[in-house]
């Protein structure tokens, strides 16, 4: 009911993890940050969560969900305000940051979509179901630890300050929850031969000088079969119809 009563009326539900959309999203990107999300929790592609305690952790949608509206104003004053009375928090892949500008999707729309979902997939899964590997709640995860390594070094988010190269944009991005998730997912995505949507100050330019500069114990968890991080490239095309997982429905107002 607080979907349809916000407008969020595209909905889509892989391995019970709820994505819910503006009503006026084009379904193609629905579709699209569907299938996505399915597949960074099914790599194979058989139909089964590669990761069962991650994906029933994601499920929690009273802890955390993915929303797509469209437009900041309303989003801010009316959805979320009403959403956030049967919802946890909620983690946007937003039209003004893929820049919407017609039914079928481009390569932005689609690597904002690649982010948003892996940094939910870090903060609200990996983080919660491994915590000393992947835990963002403070640095002493691995993760944390390499990422408060690579601070300064090879790694700036451009909110955040480093001696001699100051924030480049306004905001705050210090803490692990923001910055260990945003410098994991760009780690992640050029691991797994794709291109960041964008990279951080300083960050490596390909793979290889990436491999060079990461710390052995966060590439090995990485590559560790027990924890499932992204092996290799997304095909973008797990499918989002016929399969109960896969399902797009769209809701109509009443």
């Amino acid at each position: 009911m607080a979907l349809v009563e916000a407008g969020m009326t595209s909905v889509a539900m892989p391995f019970g993890v709820l994505l819910a959309a503006d009503e006026e999203m084009p379904l193609r990107y629905v579709e699209q940050a569907a299938a996505i999300l399915a597949e960074m929790l099914d790599q194979d592609m058989d139909g089964v969560a590669d990761d069962p305690a991650v994906a029933a952790t994601l499920a929690r949608r009273d802890v955390a969900w993915l929303a797509m509206p469209m437009d900041p104003e309303r989003w801010e004053e009316e959805q979320l305000p009403r959403l956030m009375e049967d919802l946890g928090y909620d983690i946007i892949i937003p039209e003004w940051w893929m820049e919407v500008s017609g039914p079928e999707l481009d390569g932005r729309g689609r690597a904002v979509m690649v982010e948003e979902v892996h940094h939910f997939m870090t903060q609200f899964g990996f983080s919660a179901v491994y915590p000393e590997v992947f835990g963002v709640d403070d640095w002493t995860s691995v993760l944390g630890r390499e990422t408060d390594r690579a601070r300064c070094s090879f790694w700036q988010h451009p909110e955040n300050d480093c001696p001699g190269s100051p924030a480049e944009i306004p905001g705050d991005c210090s803490g692990p929850s923001c910055d260990a998730v945003e410098f994991y997912q760009q780690v992640a995505v050029m691991r797994a031969g794709m291109e960041p949507g964008w990279l951080g100050i300083g960050f490596p330019r390909d793979r290889s000088e990436l491999e060079a500069r990461l710390g052995e114990e966060l590439r090995a968890a990485m590559d560790d079969p027990r924890f499932h991080q992204l092996q290799q490239p997304l095909s973008f095309a797990y499918p989002v119809d016929g399969a109960r997982p896969r399902a797009i429905a769209r809701v109509e107002s009443p």
